[in-house]
């Protein structure tokens, strides 16, 4: 950037805008400084003369400019990732969601499974693993385990499938003996396990054939854990509608814990589970959800009233019927928000707020 230009906060603004509207990506207030640096820095390596010049390459529809998205997007996302995050999640996969689709699927032995966000690729290989240990006749089955991502570097780390110790905390050490191959502090993945991945580069925004999800079908298990958080509530919604129609009839979405309280999934069957919640795609109008093994539940909590014992009151009749053991996974789940979020379809009221208000009704009725 030539010493005389700065980057004010109207231009930092005008890249964030760009950069939602181009990948649904949000910049944190927090993090603003650390990304004026960023833009600084590609400036440069770019050679741009201007700032202008800088943000009409990335305006562009050119192939340079594709190329410049793959490195401003390695800059600015986020690749945490551990093998079996959410140990919660990964035991409603293992004792729900897959018995019910390997029970679907015993005919054409045929599974699906895309993994969105999956960084450096420990969550679909933690999901290969799982099936590995699932599903007795594997070799037998047509199975497609897919992880895209935005970040085509964090992608070629997945493809090499090597991980350092951080990658395994809170890991049993069972699974690195069983499936990696150590090397000092390196852990090689198991070519059984390996094989069973592919990745794809993917902007889940991008409606263009480069788009994954623009050919992907009849996916039986969706996972975008830990993504949406970083997106604008008007990206998080246009790829719920992406989601949904990539899905098969039954197929199952499973979203980080309360990162879609503030959306509407109405097209979506509400599971929940008491390790979790989880949202399908309903089937044809004859196929009804698995009541022996979760309860669709409704699409909102009702609202507490005005007065505290009225609000006991309305809780106490809106759980009057409802199966206790929903109620406390309900319960669960507001837990797990930060305490100070407001969640505007229960009245604004914080999750603690709310959490408290629920721990008095369910008293009364347990």
């Amino acid at each position: 950037m030539p010493p005389t230009e700065s980057l004010s906060p109207e231009l930092t603004q005008a890249f964030i805008q760009l950069i939602v509207k181009r990948t649904g990506i949000i910049i944190r207030e927090s993090d603003q400084t650390a990304f004026e640096e960023t833009i600084s820095q590609r400036i440069k390596l770019t050679g741009s003369d201007s700032i202008a010049a800088y943000y009409r390459l990335l305006a562009a529809e050119t192939y340079k400019s594709q190329e410049e998205w793959d490195s401003l997007t390695t800059e600015i996302t986020n690749t945490e990732s551990f093998f079996f995050r959410d140990k919660g999640q990964f035991k409603l996969l293992k004792n729900h969601i897959f018995p019910d689709l390997i029970k679907r699927q015993a005919q054409t032995k045929t599974m699906r499974i895309c993994s969105a966000g999956c960084s450096t690729g420990e969550e679909p290989y933690s999901i290969a693993m799982l099936l590995y240990d699932l599903i007795p006749d594997i070799k037998e089955w047509n199975l497609t385990i897919l992880g895209v991502d935005i970040n085509s570097i964090a992608l070629e780390k997945a493809r090499e499938g090597i991980y350092r110790p951080w990658s395994f905390r809170g890991v049993d050490q069972d699974i690195q003996k069983r499936f990696f191959r150590q090397t000092n502090d390196h852990y090689h993945i198991s070519d059984d396990i390996k094989t069973m991945v592919s990745f794809q580069t993917g902007n889940l925004l991008d409606n263009s054939s480069s788009n994954p999800f623009c050919h992907v079908k009849d996916i039986d298990l969706i996972l975008c854990r830990n993504v949406f958080i970083y997106f604008s509530s008007t990206a998080v919604k246009t790829v719920l509608d992406k989601f949904y129609n990539a899905l098969c009839p039954l197929g199952y979405l499973l979203v980080g814990h309360a990162e879609l309280y503030s959306q509407n999934p109405d097209r979506f069957w509400v599971k929940m589970f008491e390790e979790s919640m989880a949202y399908q795609r309903p089937g044809d109008t004859t196929t009804q959800p698995i009541a022996s093994r979760s309860s669709a539940l409704p699409q909102q909590i009702p609202s507490p009233t005005a007065t505290t014992e009225d609000q006991l009151q309305t809780l106490d009749n809106s759980l009057t019927g409802v199966n206790l053991q929903m109620q406390k996974a309900a319960l669960n789940l507001l837990r797990q928000l930060p305490g100070e979020t407001r969640i505007a379809k229960l009245g604004n009221l914080t999750a603690s707020e709310l959490i408290q208000q629920y721990e008095q009704a369910l008293k009364k009725i347990d």
